[in-house]
């Protein structure tokens, strides 16, 4: 029989874990209930978070305001207060990008304003940089018979935190769906193709890439890469599916551009999977680092990953940065989430994103999180956010709901 103390001990040891445990369980925590509530239409956009400070590129659509009831033709009908309103297209058209920044508490500034419905942007550390992308399409136009509708590509930059903008030369018919650099000169534009260009001038002058074997198809001139990233040492990554390259088939593959280098060269194959994202941990300059894919199991449908909806049993595994990796797949989830992103922090911190919509209703977001570099997982219900954004450097999350920002610490 144990002792008064021997009991009383392994009680208090008890409740200590506990506390631990409880104290350890990622928490949201407000930071503001009026964020973004001034700008017209909602939405918080792709924001970031330092300190007190906030800046976002929120693509938008404009605002549909109606008339009073009684200046309706039918009270009981709402009726926009211009004819374009209720036309789709001139809705769609009539799309913007803007960039907008300013203070938690102390309101924000729109600087930057575009016609655009989709684009890219990358900003510098110190934030001190912008590129944006914006690409625009005139939805009043007649569909093409190939359904192909053209776009606009313009590229914008900013030297001073992105209160002015020179628009770069950039051909119009080159798509930008992703901006990566090393620094405020150097870095790529991928886009529509799937195409790739390189700068060392901060934009002024753009190479293209001679791309890897089988990433195009001449039935798609609008393919993409199904991942891309841009590792710590300035090597850049792409995944792609392929049927038959050689003697791999029904797999994707994972090519690599070192910076001063003309040509990619294979990285790693993932067999029977598709990738859905790539992410890398960040290490000092002339340290290997861990890289990592999030998969979808199973080859694609109909030649279109899309088409199943993601129920498949998803995946994440990693290999090395040297030469000739090993790959290892650490976990998998189950098939009833639908895999839709991948964060990796520091510390063997690393967030997946899923959608779950098992249980009827809206999808709720599900965040897996490790806190063993991928070794063991937890999950948590988010419910229904209207945005979000994960910090690697800090390993914080943050998440938007309606006008309420939340952040937690991982």
């Amino acid at each position: 029989m144990l002792c008064k103390m021997c009991v009383a001990a392994v009680v208090v040891l008890a409740a200590l874990n506990y506390g631990y445990q409880k104290m350890t369980t990622p928490a949201w925590e407000t930071i503001s209930n009026v964020f973004m509530k001034s700008h017209k239409p909602y939405g918080g956009g792709a924001f970031r978070v330092r300190g007190n400070e906030v800046m976002t590129l929120k693509f938008a659509r404009p605002e549909i305001v109606f008339k009073p009831r009684d200046e309706r033709k039918n009270p009981d009908v709402a009726e926009p207060i211009e004819p374009w309103m209720n036309n789709s297209g001139e809705r769609l058209s009539r799309a913007t990008a803007s960039f907008i920044r300013g203070t938690l508490d102390g309101g924000m500034t729109r600087y930057f304003q575009q016609h655009a419905q989709d684009g890219a942007w990358w900003y510098s550390k110190d934030w001190s940089v912008q590129y944006v992308s914006t690409g625009w399409t005139d939805m009043t136009r007649p569909v093409p018979e190939n359904g192909l509708v053209s776009q606009i590509a313009k590229l914008w930059r900013s030297v001073d935190g992105g209160q002015t903008w020179t628009q770069l030369k950039w051909p119009e018919d080159h798509n930008i769906s992703y901006l990566k650099f090393l620094d405020s000169q150097r870095g790529y534009a991928i886009g529509w193709g799937p195409h790739i260009w390189r700068t060392a001038d901060g934009g002024q002058t753009w190479q293209e890439i001679e791309l890897p074997p089988m990433a195009t198809d001449y039935r798609k001139p609008r393919k993409q890469f199904d991942a891309v990233n841009l590792g710590p040492d300035g090597v850049l990554r792409v995944a792609y599916y392929v049927g038959m390259l050689g003697e791999v088939c029904l797999s994707s593959v994972v090519y690599r551009l070192r910076w001063d280098d003309a040509q990619f060269e294979q990285d790693v194959v993932l067999p029977n999977q598709v990738v859905v994202q790539l992410g890398s941990t960040n290490e000092p300059p002339g340290y290997t680092y861990s890289v990592y894919a999030l998969s979808r199991l199973g080859s694609q449908v109909n030649g279109d990953d899309q088409s199943d909806n993601g129920k498949r049993i998803g995946a994440i595994s990693t290999w090395s940065s040297y030469k000739n990796p090993t790959v290892e797949q650490l976990h998998t989830f189950d098939e009833r989430y639908n895999l839709t992103g991948l964060d990796v922090g520091k510390r063997g911190v690393m967030l997946v994103y899923a959608g779950d919509s098992s249980r009827g209703g809206a999808p709720h977001q599900i965040t897996f999180y490790s806190q063993e570099y991928g070794k063991s997982w937890s999950d948590i219900d988010d419910g229904t956010m209207q945005g979000g954004w994960f910090d690697s450097q800090t390993n914080t999350q943050y998440a938007l709901y309606a006008y309420t920002l939340k952040k937690r610490q991982f």
